[in-house]
């Protein structure tokens, strides 16, 4: 009989979040001890992205969980990475109930007053759908298979409703065109 010893706990020095496996905080990115920067192996790189797991090797982040170039434009919340935005409700939220149905921790954040302000006003109307940051490729890869050409993310048929696999282009049930072309449907 084989018993297996619990992993071990740590704790972040620089966000206090504890977590186990890995060498860096998946909250703030900080590793335990320096490790070769991925762009200069001669330096030594004190971060990981958050989001991808690439070293960041240029500084303190300061109280923002560090992030690599290619991701610095993501807005992080308390642990949770912005994936979508949209102005609609709606949306927003078939999104995050979409997400949560391929097994991805998402929850939408509404900087919505609709007590102050009962008409949407450009960014303080901003509905921000977030996934947490170790799953934030995953979630981006599945709104992109939901990304028709136009940019919009659509996972139903908007003929009939049903939903359709990513990147199908016709609908299985009904043979309309996922694309948003108008026209006549396929038989």
């Amino acid at each position: 009989m084989s018993v297996e010893a619990p992993e071990a706990t740590f704790t972040c020095p620089r966000c206090g979040a504890e977590y186990t496996g890995g060498d860096a905080c998946p909250s703030c990115g900080f590793l335990r001890a320096p490790v070769p920067c991925d762009d200069d192996p001669s330096r030594n790189a004190s971060f990981r992205c958050v989001l991808c797991g690439r070293t960041v090797c240029d500084g303190d982040p300061g109280k923002r969980a560090a992030l690599c170039d290619l991701h610095a434009h993501v807005p992080i919340i308390e642990g949770w990475a912005q994936v979508y935005t949209s102005g609609d409700e709606t949306e927003a939220n078939l999104i995050v109930q979409n997400l949560q149905a391929e097994g991805i921790d998402a929850q939408l954040y509404s900087q919505r007053d609709d007590h102050a302000f009962p008409v949407d006003i450009g960014e303080l109307s901003i509905l921000r759908v977030l996934a947490p940051v170790w799953e934030f490729e995953d979630a981006m890869n599945l709104v992109q298979a939901y990304t028709n050409p136009d940019g919009e993310v659509t996972f139903a048929c908007p003929s009939c409703g049903d939903v359709h696999e990513p990147g199908a282009t016709r609908c299985a049930s009904c043979g309309a065109s996922l694309s948003g072309d108008e026209g006549m449907v396929e038989v």
